[in-house]
């Protein structure tokens, strides 16, 4: 898994790590292009970024949660990161999702928090199959749904995420959109930052800049937490 890393100080390890994971069709370099790392080094975060690249095969083969770990979780927690928060972009948000059903155990300790950035909800299929039944919840209720694909997030987010807050940001032209508010019925509503815009980079920076700004990065509250 090809990865990019920047530390917060060079000769330094940060406390804390972001991981931030692109949409499909994208690089690395786009997220860099687009502002997304300079957005947090602008705002002084005292946060190292590792910017991860998860191919298609990982995702049609349904390896993605085991791919990221082994390249980036599981290095990062043994290198003795206290927090690590992760992010995505549409289909990176969908990968992000699947990490954390797989590696719930992980959620509220070393897994601090998950930003959703307009995330690609799943398949038809699997959103019909949510709204014939009467909604997540009501979904997941039932013990005969199947736990494969992104059903295994689904379940999770149903059940309430653990201990792992989620953090969802919405454009309100997003061809998305429908599958996604089921999504956002799930969170509290603090968490669900909605702006004006469609599925394109201009939406998802407005909506990462106001999480830097207002959610639990937010410094100088987050900088003074990180120094205690």
């Amino acid at each position: 898994m090809r990865s990019i890393d920047d530390c917060w100080q060079p000769a330094q390890r940060a406390d804390s790590l972001l991981v931030l994971l692109p949409p499909a069709k994208a690089t690395l370099e786009d997220l860099i292009a687009q502002g997304m790392v300079a957005a947090v080094r602008q705002r002084g975060l005292p946060l190292d970024i590792v910017l991860a690249e998860v191919g298609y095969q990982q995702v049609m083969a349904g390896t993605v949660a085991d791919s990221l770990h082994e390249a980036v979780m599981a290095p990062a927690l043994a290198a003795g990161y206290r927090h690590i928060w992760l992010a995505g972009i549409s289909l990176g948000a969908f990968n992000a999702l699947h990490y954390a059903a797989r590696y719930a155990a992980l959620c509220g300790q070393r897994l601090a928090g998950i930003k959703l950035l307009a995330p690609y909800p799943g398949t038809a299929d699997i959103l019909q199959e949510l709204r014939a039944a009467g909604g997540p919840q009501a979904w997941a209720a039932d013990p005969a749904t199947s736990r494969l694909d992104e059903r295994i997030w689904w379940h999770w987010l149903a059940a309430g995420a653990g201990d792992c807050p989620v953090w969802l940001g919405l454009s309100e032209q997003d061809r998305f959109l429908a599958g996604q508010q089921l999504l956002a019925g799930l969170l509290p509503p603090q968490r669900v930052q909605r702006t004006d815009g469609e599925h394109s980079w201009p939406a998802w920076l407005r909506l990462w800049q106001h999480w830097l700004d207002h959610g639990p990065l937010a410094a100088p509250a987050f900088a003074a937490k990180e120094q205690a």
